[in-house]
């Protein structure tokens, strides 16, 4: 209360000062009640003369207030800020005057900050005037008069505790009290809360952004650290707002640190800090197959790190590194980063965004495994397996021809290619190399060599079969499977044989045409067997014939007849030797040595035969046979 009453004391003395009047003008005539005021004020004029000389009516003065002649007005208001040249002329004197001084009628700005024990401190921030009345409950009487000053300020114990409209107007020397005040309201407080940063924003490589919670009315004291979070400096004051941005910063190099702590202006201690939230020194590197990541802050109050890939949540975890390794990135894929560091209270710090292109210098695994179906006559086709570990941009087939260089024949942007211009007629091999998504070449692929299969038949209609062994398998070949088809495709005989010769000499009278193809099958039976060339053979339609017979009803070589194997059709001639003929037929009969009936004398006969086979091939051939005697 002490205080209050000096501020009282000072008040008044200065009020008096303020208000001091009235003003007499140039050569004393007339006064005016105030000659500085704020816009709005209405000033009153009084003739100073003897009564009845001046200003009558019969002898009226001439007022000009702001440029216009007035008779006779005493009063006027000043609503326009300015100085003017108020005159009064007189008709038995002349003019007289005086300058009037009119100033904005300005609402002063003022922060009131919140003590402990319901305390208040009012701070002008104005400098439109030379002094401030403070009312502290609004009530008429004000509890303090300052003077304009850069620090401009007064304290105040409420009683009771509550919310009070605290007026602030500002006020001149020698000028009248009608400036408009400005009121706010406040709520005092017994202690000063606690605040809390809620997220703490990297913004740039030079800014951060803090948004807190705080109370209204309170003034903060906003600390930052560098690389720790225990030596803490005054940064700034913050006050009446929710969030505030720090430029000034160097990211890339170093980690802040940030905490709020209350101050009380009207008793200066210590007080309870915020919650401490840290920005990260976070570097994203990318090298061969990974997307390293880094970062250093203090851990103090830290729950755990969110990594965020691409604006969207990937990874958490408690440590401060992290690889983001292949199969989960791509080669020549851009990939931008964030941590995002979660304390235990709710509170989050967001570092910078990094971005890295991840690349690979991987070398892709060779092409080993090549499977081959070569076609009936010419053409084969080529099917490969790939390590899927690495994403093919294309394949390149090079082919060679007689055991000469590998040349380039095309691409594939499939594991399958077919060469139309293969021929078993070449000793013909392939390669197959890729180059991956990431620029890197295989090594040179396996060679693969299909199978050629190639055979010979003999007289006696046997077949003999030669193939190559096949080559393109990693892990080669298990076995070989012959197959033996019909013309009609019928499979007839599989062999299963681990040698690549093969002599068919079995006995089938009812396939004269037969085909045949060679599979390799794979020790690793994932893969797709290989298949030769076609083969085919048309097996001798070879005739059987007696050179004699004796048609002596013995049941002994009765009769002549000509067969074989593989016929389809036979007509038998039978001529003497003047070439007559004795004996015709189509439907393959036997000549029993008659002709009409009667027995042909012992002699030797010529035989003519027209044969088709099953294949549908037709020929002749002709023969002398001996009919002889019983």
């Amino acid at each position: 209360m002490k205080e209050r009453s000096l501020l009282i004391v000072l008040f008044l003395t200065i009020a008096a000062t303020a208000m001091a009047q009235p003003y007499v003008s140039r050569l004393g005539r007339f006064q005016v009640d105030q000659r500085k005021m704020c816009a709005g004020y209405t000033i009153t004029l009084t003739n100073l003369l003897s009564p009845g000389v001046e200003c009558t009516p019969g002898k009226p003065c001439v007022m000009n207030y702001e440029g216009a002649n007035i008779q006779q007005q005493f009063t006027y208001q000043y609503n326009t800020p300015g100085t003017y040249r108020l005159t009064v002329l007189y008709q038995s004197l002349g003019f007289d005057d005086i300058t009037i001084t009119v100033v904005p009628n300005i609402q002063p700005s003022f922060d009131i900050y919140a003590c402990s024990g319901n305390g208040a401190q009012v701070k002008v921030q104005d400098s439109n005037y030379e002094q401030y009345v403070i009312d502290f409950n609004n009530d008429g009487t004000p509890e303090a008069v300052i003077p304009f000053s850069n620090n401009a300020t007064a304290n105040n114990t409420f009683a009771p505790p509550g919310t009070y409209t605290i007026a602030v107007k500002g006020r001149n020397v020698n000028s009248a009290d009608n400036c408009n005040a400005k009121t706010q309201p406040f709520t005092s407080l017994g202690a000063l809360p606690t605040p809390v940063i809620n997220t703490l924003t990297s913004v740039d490589a030079s800014s951060i952004k803090l948004d807190f919670t705080t109370a209204v009315n309170v003034l903060y004291r906003l600390e930052i650290a560098t690389n720790n979070s225990t030596t803490f400096q005054i940064l700034q004051n913050v006050y009446g707002i929710n969030t505030v941005t720090i430029p000034g910063l160097k990211l890339d190099e170093n980690f802040y640190c940030f905490r709020l702590t209350p101050y009380d202006p009207c008793i200066p201690g210590p007080a309870l800090p915020s919650n401490i939230v840290c920005s990260d020194r976070f570097t994203a590197t990318a090298i061969s197959d990974s997307n390293q990541l880094a970062w250093v802050t203090s851990s103090t109050g830290v729950s755990n790190y969110t990594i965020s890939r691409n604006n969207g949540a990937y990874f958490t975890t408690g440590a401060q590194t992290f690889n983001d390794i292949a199969p989960n990135i791509v080669c020549k894929t851009n990939y931008c980063y964030r941590i995002t560091t979660n304390y235990s209270n709710g509170s989050k710090s967001i570092s910078l965004e990094k971005c890295v292109k991840s690349f690979s210098t991987k070398i892709p695994t060779l092409i080993n495994d090549v499977s081959a179906l070569a076609g009936a006559v010419s053409g084969v086709d080529l099917t490969w397996t790939q390590d899927p570990a690495f994403i093919p941009q294309s394949y390149s087939v090079l082919k060679s021809v007689n055991r000469g260089t590998y040349d380039f024949l095309s691409s594939s942007g499939t594991t399958k290619f077919s060469d139309a211009t293969y021929t078993t007629a070449a000793n013909i091999c392939y390669r197959i190399n890729y180059i991956d998504v990431c620029d890197n070449n295989s090594p040179q692929g396996t060679p693969v060599c299909p199978i050629k299969l190639s055979g010979t038949l003999d007289k006696s209609n046997v077949i003999t079969l030669h193939w190559t062994g096949f080559k393109g398998w990693k892990n080669g070949v298990n076995h070989y499977q012959l197959e033996k088809y019909s013309i009609q495709g019928t499979l007839i005989r599989t062999v299963t044989l681990t040698d690549s010769t093969f002599v068919d000499d079995q006995i089938d009278l009812n396939n004269q045409l037969v085909r045949y193809i060679v599979r390799a099958i794979p020790n690793d039976l994932a893969l797709l067997p290989s298949v030769s060339n076609v083969v085919e053979f048309i097996k001798n339609a070879n005739l059987y014939y007696p050179t004699a017979f004796t048609p002596n009803n013995d049941n002994l070589n009765d009769k002549f007849i000509v067969s074989g194997q593989y016929i389809s059709k036979i007509t038998l001639k039978i001529f003497d030797r003047w070439g007559s003929l004795l004996f015709a037929t189509e439907k393959n009969e036997a000549w029993d040595g008659h002709r009409e009936g009667k027995t042909m004398p012992p002699s030797t006969y010529v035989w003519q035969v027209e044969i088709t086979d099953l294949a549908g091939r037709t020929f002749s051939r002709e023969g002398i046979v001996a009919l002889l005697a019983n």
